[in-house]
């Protein structure tokens, strides 16, 4: 095990197995683990460059949703115990791909949408191409359980990008259905109004 562990030390050395390394490393780390693995989990996470954390956080949203009826116990009882536990605390390492996986994680979160949400909130950042994690919010239905969580998340995740994602419309229209309030949210007005110019 400690060998293993070891390995992201030389993860540029582990050539074109890098990426299952990291979700290797992170599978074995959402497992039940002792308090001294915990330790070891963190540091071997913490050594991994940002290629490996993206990969790290892609395995992390695919194991929640791989997770199936269970999510939202998987959430609780894996996920959230690995963000708080093992994942680095440095926010410089946020890229716009870790972004992208964690935005699908929270979707993925179900009922625990705004537990996850608070959660990774500070590692979010607009990210490239938002169309499919847009796509995955408004078929989930969390825009109308959750309408206030869903704007948080959407203003987090889009900024100028050239094209609107195409189903941000039916998002904004479901939030602003399930709490009509929030249609004077400056968040909700800045969304529609780029929306309006970029949509197509």
């Amino acid at each position: 095990m400690t060998e293993f562990l070891e390995s992201a030390n030389h993860y540029a050395d582990l050539g074109e197995h890098r990426q299952q390394f990291s979700a290797f490393l992170t599978y074995a780390a959402l497992g039940p683990t002792e308090e001294y693995a915990a330790d070891e989990f963190r540091s071997a996470i913490g050594e991994l460059p940002q290629e490996g954390l993206e990969e790290s956080a892609q395995a992390l949203f695919q194991a929640l949703e791989g997770a199936g009826d269970q999510r939202e116990d998987y959430w609780k009882n894996r996920v959230q115990p690995f963000w708080k536990q093992i994942w680095p605390k440095s926010r410089d390492l946020a890229t716009p791909r870790i972004a992208e996986s964690l935005t699908r994680l929270v979707i993925a979160a179900r009922g625990e949408f705004p537990a996850a949400l608070a959660a990774v909130r500070d590692w979010l950042q607009p990210i490239e191409h938002p169309d499919y994690v847009v796509h995955l919010l408004a078929e989930s239905g969390l825009c109308k359980r959750f309408p206030a969580e869903a704007l948080l998340l959407l203003n987090s995740v889009i900024g100028d990008q050239q094209w609107a994602p195409r189903e941000l419309g039916q998002c904004l229209d479901d939030i602003v259905q399930a709490d009509p309030q929030l249609g004077q949210d400056a968040r909700y007005q800045r969304l529609r109004e780029y929306f309006r110019r970029r949509g197509v």
